[in-house]
């Protein structure tokens, strides 16, 4: 699946397909490679700290501190994977609706288990947060962006937000049928986009990394 869909192939449910169905060891092992270099840089670098007080303050060799490198980085590898599992066993593939002539029920489906059906009337607002970063060249292309399904029930709990892949998603078809299959009931939906334009590497240099403003 490259995009989100609405799935209306159930005449009794209407589907927001949000990610690719297949089983979350699956979708974790996909997801796990790209991630295994940040993962490890990222442990490494949190260790910087401990790594001062060994070289500056115990005088421990290279020897040492690479080795206390070397630990930090296998535990925010695992750290990272135990996330990702998470992310994928507890992660959201389509908010179900029914019945889908005048919906009164949305249930959230993860992977092969399904959440017990919440009342619509319990649904304050469903929105899709597309934020977008522009590149700082005159083109503006985006370089970027993260999308984001929100849902926000009338006793103010926001469920997890739910990740909208491939970045380059259109929003705007999606905000129409979502708002389509909503229309008959009182839940708000919404499309809340958001640019900003990606900083200069001198401006990064000189000024901290600032960033401008995106319309």
């Amino acid at each position: 699946m490259n995009s989100v869909r609405i799935d209306r192939s159930n005449p009794d449910v209407v589907d927001v397909v949000l990610r690719e169905e297949v089983g979350p060891l699956v979708f974790a092992a996909r997801r796990w490679p790209g991630e295994l270099v940040g993962s490890l840089a990222a442990g490494a670098l949190y260790g910087t700290p401990v790594y001062a007080v060994m070289a500056v303050i115990l005088e421990q060799g290279p020897g040492r501190i690479w080795s206390a490198v070397g630990i930090a980085a296998a535990v925010g590898l695992a750290v990272n994977t135990f996330v990702i599992l998470y992310g994928a066993f507890r992660g959201v593939t389509r908010l179900r609706f029914s019945p889908a002539a005048a919906p009164t029920t949305m249930t959230l489906v993860r992977g092969t288990r399904t959440d017990r059906p919440r009342p619509l009337t319990d649904v304050q607002q469903v929105w899709i947060d597309h934020s977008i970063v522009e590149s700082y060249e005159k083109h503006r292309r985006p370089v970027s962006a993260k999308i984001n399904l929100h849902v926000l029930l009338k006793n103010g709990r926001l469920i997890r937000p739910m990740p909208i892949l491939p970045w380059t998603t259109d929003t705007t078809p999606l905000y129409e049928q979502l708002h389509q299959t909503l229309a008959p009931t009182a839940v708000q939906v919404d499309l809340v986009v958001q640019r900003r334009v990606q900083s200069p590497p001198w401006m990064a240099i000189g000024h901290g990394g600032s960033t401008g403003g995106g319309g």
